[in-house]
């Protein structure tokens, strides 16, 4: 009976996570959609970041009022962060191609590829950072910078849990449907929040 009761707990869990990254999923298009796609995404994506972060601190309550709380309120954050983020990986994917294929000279093609690997890490802590701390526009793009440079373990894991998640996607094409955007931002949130706790207590120290 002990086991029967085991296993009828675990798939109520799973059940449970199911339908709650289902809720999420819902919730992000849904807003995204409100936003009219290009102002809605990154404030719907801040907000599912937020949702999964008081999850894992054990400070969730109700989904809905949290989530639409978090993306009235950092609406306009959420997309400044964003835009810069999604801007400056894509000027210097784009600089790096042009360096690849016309220009060809290798110590500026290394510059760019570390600025491009420092835009990308930084883009992968702004919106934990956004969740966790009350800064300024500035401040959370320094913050995010601080968080991947000096943990380095934490970044790489999150690279390694993103590439899972991806390839779950493939596996289970369904997963994509049921729970994408909450099943990927769940090692990102995970991670950078060990980086930032880590970090918080240096500074303390």
């Amino acid at each position: 009976m002990k086991e029967m009761r085991g296993i009828i707990k675990g798939s109520y869990v799973l059940g449970q996570r199911i339908i709650d990254g289902l809720i999420l999923q819902l919730l992000f298009i849904v807003y995204t959609l409100r936003g009219a796609i290009i102002l809605g995404f990154f404030p719907a994506l801040a907000a599912v970041f937020h949702v999964i972060y008081l999850a894992i601190t054990r400070k969730s309550g109700k989904f809905k009022p949290a989530f639409e709380q978090f993306y009235k309120e950092n609406f306009k954050i959420s997309n400044q962060l964003g835009y810069t983020a999604l801007t400056g990986c894509l000027f210097l994917w784009v600089d790096l191609r042009i360096s690849a294929t016309y220009i060809q000279l290798p110590l500026l093609h290394y510059v760019l590829i570390l600025l491009f690997v420092l835009c990308l890490g930084t883009s992968l802590f702004l919106f934990p950072t956004l969740c966790r701390y009350s800064l300024k526009y500035g401040e959370y793009l320094r913050q995010a910078a601080i968080l991947f440079f000096s943990n380095i373990i934490e970044s790489i894991a999150i690279l390694v849990g993103v590439f899972i998640v991806v390839w779950l996607y493939v596996i289970f094409p369904i997963l994509l449907v049921i729970a994408g955007v909450p099943l990927l931002i769940f090692p990102i949130i995970w991670f950078a929040l060990q980086a930032m706790v880590k970090t918080e207590r240096k500074a303390e120290a």
